[in-house]
């Protein structure tokens, strides 16, 4: 009975450590700011980590998580429900897609193919929340979160690494 449970509680665990990595660091970078040029990372870390763990850890990373961090995602952002939902599910998808066409192998060509499914992504966004609101966005903003969030891709990735190489183990991944 103890040894079942250890490892329902092991596995619970494992499957929880993206979406917390996730949620730190959108956290770390939702802090209130004074500069409206900043506010334009916000949603970087969530991005970013989806297409991340959905490339490393398929196994662990679903579309219920990606489902949850869109949930998250509207509340921080105090949107309406199901914008921030349905573009993370959105990505996902893309993402999903572009990992059963390709072998990435490469930091490079993980980069440019996430670059692309980003771009679809917010042009998918831009699109919702015009026919929500019934204005249309200006495409500089959406230019600027663009290459915003494309351009920190390293730096975040490589917080994400960290994580994965710190709490989840390989011999996890290669048990079953």
């Amino acid at each position: 009975m103890k040894t079942g449970l250890k490892k329902f509680f092991t596995s619970f665990a494992i499957f929880v450590v993206p979406i917390i990595s996730i949620l730190f660091l959108e956290i770390l970078v939702y802090t209130p700011r004074i500069n409206d040029f900043l506010n334009f990372l916000r949603f970087a870390p969530f991005y970013i980590g989806i297409y991340y763990w959905l490339s490393l850890r398929p196994d662990i990373f679903n579309i219920f998580s990606a489902f949850t961090l869109g949930i998250f995602a509207d509340v921080l952002s105090s949107n309406t429900l199901g914008i921030n939902i349905l573009s993370f599910l959105i990505l996902y998808i893309i993402s999903n897609r572009i990992f059963s066409y390709f072998n990435i192998k490469k930091f490079t060509y993980s980069w440019l193919l996430f670059t692309l499914a980003l771009l679809i992504t917010l042009v998918f966004k831009s699109i919702l929340v015009s026919l929500f609101y019934r204005k249309l966005i200006p495409f500089n903003y959406l230019f600027i979160e663009y290459i915003l969030t494309s351009s920190l891709y390293p730096i975040i990735v490589r917080f994400y690494l960290h994580i994965e190489k710190r709490f989840i183990h390989l011999e996890e991944r290669y048990e079953n």
